[in-house]
Protein backbone atom coordinates (compact mmCIF):
# COMPACT_ATOMS: atom_id res chain seq x y z
CA UNK A 1 0.00 0.00 0.00
CA UNK A 2 0.93 3.44 -0.47
CA UNK A 3 0.50 5.63 3.03
CA UNK A 4 1.26 9.41 3.31
CA UNK A 5 2.17 10.02 6.82
CA UNK A 6 1.86 13.18 8.64
CA UNK A 7 3.61 14.53 11.44
CA UNK A 8 5.42 17.71 12.43
CA UNK A 9 8.55 15.44 14.01
CA UNK A 10 10.65 13.01 12.22
CA UNK A 11 14.23 11.80 11.62
CA UNK A 12 16.77 12.77 13.00
CA UNK A 13 14.31 13.90 15.79
CA UNK A 14 13.99 11.23 18.24
CA UNK A 15 10.17 10.24 17.78
CA UNK A 16 8.34 6.02 17.46
CA UNK A 17 7.35 7.59 13.96
CA UNK A 18 10.57 6.94 12.21
CA UNK A 19 10.65 3.49 13.51
CA UNK A 20 6.89 2.75 12.37
CA UNK A 21 7.51 4.40 9.00
CA UNK A 22 10.68 2.73 8.58
CA UNK A 23 9.42 -0.97 9.59
CA UNK A 24 6.10 -0.25 7.33
CA UNK A 25 8.98 -0.20 4.37
CA UNK A 26 10.22 -3.62 5.64
CA UNK A 27 6.58 -4.75 5.00
CA UNK A 28 6.59 -4.01 1.36
CA UNK A 29 4.96 -0.82 1.39
CA UNK A 30 5.54 2.87 0.23
CA UNK A 31 5.37 5.22 2.67
CA UNK A 32 5.53 9.01 1.95
CA UNK A 33 6.04 11.56 5.01
CA UNK A 34 5.48 15.32 5.21
CA UNK A 35 7.13 16.10 7.94
CA UNK A 36 8.67 19.66 9.58
CA UNK A 37 12.49 20.76 9.85
CA UNK A 38 13.68 19.47 12.60
CA UNK A 39 14.59 21.61 15.93
CA UNK A 40 13.26 19.59 18.70
CA UNK A 41 14.36 20.12 21.47
CA UNK A 42 16.46 22.63 21.59
CA UNK A 43 14.65 24.90 19.51
CA UNK A 44 17.13 25.46 16.73
CA UNK A 45 17.59 23.42 13.57
CA UNK A 46 19.46 20.29 13.50
CA UNK A 47 22.71 20.89 11.87
CA UNK A 48 22.73 20.59 7.60
CA UNK A 49 18.68 21.26 8.34
CA UNK A 50 17.00 24.56 7.45
CA UNK A 51 14.88 25.69 5.26
CA UNK A 52 16.90 25.39 1.87
CA UNK A 53 18.84 22.22 2.73
CA UNK A 54 17.70 18.77 3.17
CA UNK A 55 13.81 19.74 2.71
CA UNK A 56 13.39 16.75 0.90
CA UNK A 57 15.26 13.07 1.27
CA UNK A 58 14.80 9.67 1.62
CA UNK A 59 16.06 7.71 4.47
CA UNK A 60 15.88 3.87 4.98
CA UNK A 61 13.36 3.85 2.04
CA UNK A 62 10.74 6.33 3.22
CA UNK A 63 10.21 9.61 0.69
CA UNK A 64 10.46 12.70 3.06
CA UNK A 65 8.98 16.02 2.32
CA UNK A 66 9.81 18.99 4.52
CA UNK A 67 7.62 22.23 5.20
CA UNK A 68 8.72 25.26 6.13
CA UNK A 69 8.48 25.95 9.67
CA UNK A 70 9.83 28.35 12.23
CA UNK A 71 12.06 27.17 14.98
CA UNK A 72 10.32 26.54 18.56
CA UNK A 73 13.57 28.51 20.64
CA UNK A 74 12.54 29.55 23.92
CA UNK A 75 9.32 30.63 25.66
CA UNK A 76 5.34 30.20 24.84
CA UNK A 77 5.61 32.83 22.36
CA UNK A 78 8.36 31.07 20.44
CA UNK A 79 6.30 27.85 20.76
CA UNK A 80 3.42 29.19 19.55
CA UNK A 81 4.27 30.40 16.54
CA UNK A 82 6.23 27.09 15.33
CA UNK A 83 3.18 24.83 15.89
CA UNK A 84 1.00 27.84 13.74
CA UNK A 85 3.84 28.00 11.00
CA UNK A 86 4.03 24.08 10.33
CA UNK A 87 0.29 23.92 10.34
CA UNK A 88 0.59 26.93 7.53
CA UNK A 89 3.38 25.65 5.44
CA UNK A 90 2.73 22.12 5.52
CA UNK A 91 -1.07 22.99 4.76
CA UNK A 92 0.71 24.73 1.43
CA UNK A 93 2.90 21.64 0.72
CA UNK A 94 -0.66 19.45 1.21
CA UNK A 95 -2.26 21.43 -2.11
CA UNK A 96 0.59 20.71 -3.74
CA UNK A 97 1.98 16.86 -3.20
CA UNK A 98 1.12 14.38 -5.32
CA UNK A 99 -1.80 12.63 -4.52
CA UNK A 100 -1.56 8.68 -5.08
CA UNK A 101 -1.24 7.37 -1.61
CA UNK A 102 -4.01 4.96 -0.76
CA UNK A 103 -4.39 5.76 2.99
CA UNK A 104 -3.47 9.02 5.31
CA UNK A 105 -1.97 8.48 8.76
CA UNK A 106 -1.36 11.38 11.18
CA UNK A 107 0.63 10.32 14.01
CA UNK A 108 -0.52 13.23 16.34
CA UNK A 109 1.90 14.87 18.52
CA UNK A 110 1.32 18.11 20.10
CA UNK A 111 -0.09 20.05 18.92
CA UNK A 112 -3.10 18.89 17.28
CA UNK A 113 -2.79 21.78 14.50
CA UNK A 114 -0.40 19.88 12.69
CA UNK A 115 -3.23 16.84 11.96
CA UNK A 116 -4.64 19.86 9.62
CA UNK A 117 -2.23 19.08 6.74
CA UNK A 118 -3.64 15.64 6.74
CA UNK A 119 -7.64 16.86 7.26
CA UNK A 120 -6.54 18.75 4.10
CA UNK A 121 -5.24 16.29 1.99
CA UNK A 122 -8.08 13.77 3.30
CA UNK A 123 -10.49 16.45 1.36
CA UNK A 124 -8.31 17.13 -1.26
CA UNK A 125 -7.45 13.14 -2.14
CA UNK A 126 -11.07 11.58 -1.43
CA UNK A 127 -8.44 8.95 0.78
CA UNK A 128 -9.44 7.84 4.40
CA UNK A 129 -7.41 9.38 7.15
CA UNK A 130 -6.23 7.01 10.33
CA UNK A 131 -5.36 9.16 13.49
CA UNK A 132 -3.03 8.17 16.15
CA UNK A 133 -3.27 10.19 18.86
CA UNK A 134 -0.10 10.10 21.59
CA UNK A 135 -1.05 13.51 22.76
CA UNK A 136 -4.61 14.66 24.21
CA UNK A 137 -5.92 18.15 23.26
CA UNK A 138 -6.88 20.38 24.75
CA UNK A 139 -5.79 19.14 28.08
CA UNK A 140 -2.23 18.60 26.88
CA UNK A 141 -1.94 22.73 26.60
CA UNK A 142 -3.44 22.77 30.33
CA UNK A 143 0.27 23.69 31.76
CA UNK A 144 0.36 26.92 30.29
CA UNK A 145 -3.63 27.70 29.53
CA UNK A 146 -6.30 28.41 31.82
CA UNK A 147 -9.16 25.67 30.98
CA UNK A 148 -11.66 28.05 31.74
CA UNK A 149 -9.91 30.67 29.13
CA UNK A 150 -11.59 31.53 25.91
CA UNK A 151 -8.56 30.81 24.37
CA UNK A 152 -8.67 27.44 25.50
CA UNK A 153 -12.19 26.89 24.58
CA UNK A 154 -11.14 28.00 21.26
CA UNK A 155 -8.74 25.11 20.86
CA UNK A 156 -11.28 22.56 22.54
CA UNK A 157 -13.57 23.17 19.51
CA UNK A 158 -11.02 23.38 17.24
CA UNK A 159 -9.61 19.64 18.67
CA UNK A 160 -13.18 18.16 18.55
CA UNK A 161 -13.59 19.25 14.96
CA UNK A 162 -10.48 17.80 13.98
CA UNK A 163 -10.94 14.06 15.85
CA UNK A 164 -14.06 14.03 14.07
CA UNK A 165 -12.65 14.67 11.00
CA UNK A 166 -10.59 11.21 11.53
CA UNK A 167 -12.15 7.48 10.14
CA UNK A 168 -10.47 5.66 12.87
CA UNK A 169 -8.71 7.28 16.23
CA UNK A 170 -6.27 4.90 17.87
CA UNK A 171 -5.23 5.92 21.52
CA UNK A 172 -2.25 4.28 23.26
CA UNK A 173 -4.07 3.83 26.69
CA UNK A 174 -7.68 2.00 26.53
CA UNK A 175 -8.39 4.82 29.65
CA UNK A 176 -8.67 7.29 26.85
CA UNK A 177 -11.17 5.18 24.90
CA UNK A 178 -13.99 6.76 27.31
CA UNK A 179 -12.53 10.27 26.94
CA UNK A 180 -13.28 10.01 22.87
CA UNK A 181 -16.43 8.98 23.65
CA UNK A 182 -17.41 11.76 26.49
CA UNK A 183 -15.29 14.47 25.57
CA UNK A 184 -15.63 14.60 21.55
CA UNK A 185 -18.26 12.63 20.99
CA UNK A 186 -16.76 10.23 18.71
CA UNK A 187 -18.60 6.72 18.19
CA UNK A 188 -16.33 4.20 19.83
CA UNK A 189 -16.77 2.14 16.91
CA UNK A 190 -14.32 4.68 15.35
CA UNK A 191 -11.85 3.97 18.48
CA UNK A 192 -8.93 1.38 18.76
CA UNK A 193 -6.78 0.78 21.49
CA UNK A 194 -3.03 -0.20 20.14
CA UNK A 195 -0.42 0.17 22.80
CA UNK A 196 2.59 1.89 22.22
CA UNK A 197 5.99 -0.41 21.82
CA UNK A 198 9.67 0.16 23.33
CA UNK A 199 12.88 -1.01 21.99
CA UNK A 200 13.11 -4.19 22.44
CA UNK A 201 16.89 -4.81 22.18
CA UNK A 202 17.34 -4.11 26.15
CA UNK A 203 15.36 -7.42 26.58
CA UNK A 204 18.45 -9.85 26.23
CA UNK A 205 20.40 -7.41 27.10
CA UNK A 206 21.80 -7.38 31.23
CA UNK A 207 22.21 -4.04 32.76
CA UNK A 208 24.24 -5.30 35.95
CA UNK A 209 27.55 -3.04 36.25
CA UNK A 210 29.00 -3.45 39.72
CA UNK A 211 28.27 -0.04 41.83
CA UNK A 212 28.33 0.79 45.54
CA UNK A 213 25.26 2.99 46.25
CA UNK A 214 21.45 2.40 45.55
CA UNK A 215 20.77 3.93 42.32
CA UNK A 216 17.88 5.24 41.38
CA UNK A 217 17.52 6.37 37.64
CA UNK A 218 15.21 8.78 35.97
CA UNK A 219 15.55 8.79 31.89
CA UNK A 220 13.85 11.64 29.53
CA UNK A 221 11.96 14.85 29.19
CA UNK A 222 12.08 16.73 32.83
CA UNK A 223 8.72 19.07 32.60
CA UNK A 224 6.74 19.96 35.46
CA UNK A 225 4.09 16.85 34.20
CA UNK A 226 6.64 14.17 34.80
CA UNK A 227 6.00 15.51 38.62
CA UNK A 228 9.92 14.54 39.78
CA UNK A 229 9.22 17.48 42.60
CA UNK A 230 7.14 14.94 44.21
CA UNK A 231 10.08 12.48 44.11
CA UNK A 232 11.81 15.19 45.85
CA UNK A 233 9.63 15.79 48.81
CA UNK A 234 9.54 11.76 49.10
CA UNK A 235 13.25 11.39 49.01
CA UNK A 236 13.50 13.92 51.72
CA UNK A 237 11.52 12.29 53.87
CA UNK A 238 13.58 8.82 53.14
CA UNK A 239 15.40 7.75 56.64
CA UNK A 240 17.57 4.94 56.07
CA UNK A 241 21.51 4.21 56.49
CA UNK A 242 21.80 2.85 53.09
CA UNK A 243 23.62 4.84 50.81
CA UNK A 244 21.69 6.06 47.61
CA UNK A 245 21.79 8.19 44.67
CA UNK A 246 18.82 9.68 42.40
CA UNK A 247 20.18 10.10 38.73
CA UNK A 248 18.75 12.27 36.31
CA UNK A 249 19.35 11.88 33.03
CA UNK A 250 17.44 14.24 30.61
CA UNK A 251 16.45 17.64 30.32
CA UNK A 252 13.46 19.80 29.63
CA UNK A 253 11.42 23.18 30.72
CA UNK A 254 11.41 22.42 34.34
CA UNK A 255 15.15 21.21 34.99
CA UNK A 256 16.24 24.53 36.59
CA UNK A 257 12.96 24.45 39.38
CA UNK A 258 13.76 20.44 39.95
CA UNK A 259 17.66 21.93 40.63
CA UNK A 260 16.66 24.59 42.87
CA UNK A 261 13.95 21.96 44.84
CA UNK A 262 16.88 20.24 45.53
CA UNK A 263 19.22 22.42 46.80
CA UNK A 264 16.11 23.85 49.16
CA UNK A 265 15.38 20.21 50.99
CA UNK A 266 19.12 19.74 51.22
CA UNK A 267 19.51 17.13 48.99
CA UNK A 268 22.42 18.16 46.72
CA UNK A 269 24.63 14.89 47.83
CA UNK A 270 21.77 12.59 46.33
CA UNK A 271 20.80 13.96 42.91
CA UNK A 272 23.47 13.78 40.30
CA UNK A 273 22.04 15.66 37.16
CA UNK A 274 23.75 14.06 34.25
CA UNK A 275 22.11 16.43 31.10
CA UNK A 276 20.21 15.38 27.91
CA UNK A 277 22.40 12.46 26.34
CA UNK A 278 21.20 10.11 22.97
CA UNK A 279 19.24 7.45 23.00
CA UNK A 280 22.58 5.13 22.14
CA UNK A 281 24.20 6.12 25.76
CA UNK A 282 21.10 5.27 27.69
CA UNK A 283 22.61 1.19 28.39
CA UNK A 284 24.88 2.83 30.59
CA UNK A 285 22.16 4.18 32.76
CA UNK A 286 20.21 1.11 33.43
CA UNK A 287 23.61 -0.65 34.40
CA UNK A 288 23.89 1.33 37.14
CA UNK A 289 20.26 1.80 38.26
CA UNK A 290 18.60 -0.36 40.88
CA UNK A 291 15.42 0.60 39.89
CA UNK A 292 13.98 3.61 37.70
CA UNK A 293 11.58 5.89 38.55
CA UNK A 294 8.98 8.06 37.13
CA UNK A 295 5.80 10.11 37.28
CA UNK A 296 3.02 11.59 35.48
CA UNK A 297 0.14 14.67 37.32
CA UNK A 298 -2.72 13.15 38.21
CA UNK A 299 -4.63 16.40 37.94
CA UNK A 300 -6.43 15.36 34.43
CA UNK A 301 -6.94 12.55 31.40
CA UNK A 302 -3.33 13.41 30.87
CA UNK A 303 -2.54 11.62 33.89
CA UNK A 304 -3.69 8.09 32.23
CA UNK A 305 -1.03 8.38 29.28
CA UNK A 306 1.31 5.62 29.64
CA UNK A 307 4.90 7.04 28.94
CA UNK A 308 7.06 5.52 26.94
CA UNK A 309 9.28 5.38 29.56
CA UNK A 310 7.53 2.35 31.38
CA UNK A 311 8.01 0.48 28.05
CA UNK A 312 11.81 1.41 28.47
CA UNK A 313 12.34 0.35 31.95
CA UNK A 314 10.33 -2.83 31.51
CA UNK A 315 12.29 -4.33 28.51
CA UNK A 316 15.87 -3.27 30.68
CA UNK A 317 14.64 -5.17 33.02
CA UNK A 318 14.56 -2.91 35.75
CA UNK A 319 12.42 -2.71 38.95
CA UNK A 320 10.05 0.49 38.26
CA UNK A 321 9.37 2.83 40.96
CA UNK A 322 6.45 5.03 39.89
CA UNK A 323 3.93 8.16 41.10
CA UNK A 324 0.91 7.86 38.06
CA UNK A 325 -2.16 7.02 37.82
CA UNK A 326 -4.65 5.34 35.25
CA UNK A 327 -3.46 2.78 32.86
CA UNK A 328 0.40 2.59 33.67
CA UNK A 329 -0.18 2.15 37.42
CA UNK A 330 -2.46 -0.68 36.43
CA UNK A 331 0.38 -2.05 34.51
CA UNK A 332 2.64 -2.09 37.08
CA UNK A 333 0.86 -3.61 39.72
CA UNK A 334 -0.63 -6.31 37.28
CA UNK A 335 2.95 -7.23 36.18
CA UNK A 336 4.21 -6.97 39.68
CA UNK A 337 7.51 -5.23 38.02
CA UNK A 338 7.79 -2.82 41.03
CA UNK A 339 5.71 0.22 43.39
CA UNK A 340 3.21 2.28 42.01
CA UNK A 341 1.06 4.89 44.10
CA UNK A 342 -0.98 7.16 43.07
CA UNK A 343 0.14 10.58 41.77
CA UNK A 344 -0.17 13.25 44.33
CA UNK A 345 0.46 10.95 47.48
CA UNK A 346 3.91 11.62 48.25
CA UNK A 347 3.67 9.93 51.79
CA UNK A 348 3.10 6.80 50.29
CA UNK A 349 5.60 7.21 47.69
CA UNK A 350 8.18 7.91 50.24
CA UNK A 351 7.33 4.65 52.06
CA UNK A 352 7.62 2.62 48.89
CA UNK A 353 11.07 4.02 48.50
CA UNK A 354 11.91 3.34 52.02
CA UNK A 355 10.51 -0.02 51.98
CA UNK A 356 12.74 -0.72 48.63
CA UNK A 357 15.97 0.52 50.44
CA UNK A 358 15.32 -1.33 53.69
CA UNK A 359 13.84 -4.90 51.59
CA UNK A 360 15.67 -5.06 48.79
CA UNK A 361 14.81 -9.23 48.07
CA UNK A 362 11.33 -8.23 47.97
CA UNK A 363 12.10 -6.57 44.60
CA UNK A 364 14.46 -8.82 43.42
CA UNK A 365 11.56 -10.64 40.78
CA UNK A 366 10.81 -7.45 39.40
CA UNK A 367 12.44 -6.94 36.65
CA UNK A 368 11.89 -9.99 34.68
CA UNK A 369 8.27 -9.44 35.91
CA UNK A 370 8.07 -6.85 33.84
CA UNK A 371 10.20 -7.95 31.21
CA UNK A 372 7.68 -11.08 30.68
CA UNK A 373 4.90 -8.57 30.46
CA UNK A 374 6.83 -6.94 27.90
CA UNK A 375 7.05 -9.44 25.51
CA UNK A 376 3.31 -10.70 25.55
CA UNK A 377 2.15 -6.75 25.19
CA UNK A 378 5.07 -4.08 23.80
CA UNK A 379 6.44 -5.64 21.01
CA UNK A 380 7.44 -3.36 17.81
CA UNK A 381 5.89 -6.02 15.93
CA UNK A 382 2.48 -6.34 17.13
CA UNK A 383 1.97 -2.47 17.08
CA UNK A 384 2.97 -2.19 13.57
CA UNK A 385 0.62 -5.01 12.83
CA UNK A 386 -2.04 -3.73 14.37
CA UNK A 387 -1.39 0.18 12.28
CA UNK A 388 -1.29 -2.24 9.04
CA UNK A 389 -4.74 -4.10 10.00
CA UNK A 390 -6.13 -0.39 10.39
CA UNK A 391 -4.70 1.22 6.95
CA UNK A 392 -5.62 -2.35 4.71
CA UNK A 393 -9.33 -1.86 6.74
CA UNK A 394 -9.14 1.54 5.50
CA UNK A 395 -7.98 1.20 1.59
CA UNK A 396 -11.08 -0.84 1.14
CA UNK A 397 -13.74 0.73 -0.86
CA UNK A 398 -16.55 -0.47 1.41
CA UNK A 399 -14.62 0.90 4.48
CA UNK A 400 -17.13 1.88 6.38
CA UNK A 401 -18.82 -1.08 6.67
CA UNK A 402 -15.91 -2.99 8.13
CA UNK A 403 -14.70 -0.17 10.27
CA UNK A 404 -16.98 -1.16 13.31
CA UNK A 405 -15.67 -4.59 13.07
CA UNK A 406 -12.63 -3.61 13.67
CA UNK A 407 -10.97 -5.66 16.23
CA UNK A 408 -7.03 -5.65 17.58
CA UNK A 409 -5.74 -8.41 20.54
CA UNK A 410 -2.97 -7.60 22.56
Amino acid sequence: MKILVVCQHYYPENFQITDICEELVRHGNQVTVLTGIPNYPQGEFFKGYDTHHHRNEIKNGVEIIRAREIPRHKGLLHLAINYISFCFFASLKALTIKRDFDVIYAYQLSPILMVIPAIILKYLSGKRLFLYCCDLWPESCESFISNKSFFYKVIKFFSTWIYRQSDVIGVESEDFLDYFVTRHQIDEKRLLYIPQFADSSYLNQQFDEPHENINFVFLGNVGKPQNLQHFVKAFSKVRTQTKFLVHIVGTGSFINELKEMVIEYKLESKFIFHGRHPVEEMGKFYSIADACIMGLTGKSIIGHTIPNKLQGYMAAGKTVIAAIDGAANNIIQTSNCGIAVSADDINALSQGIQDFLDHPEKYKNCGENGRRYFKKHFYKDQHIKSVESVIEILNRKEADKWIPYLKIEH
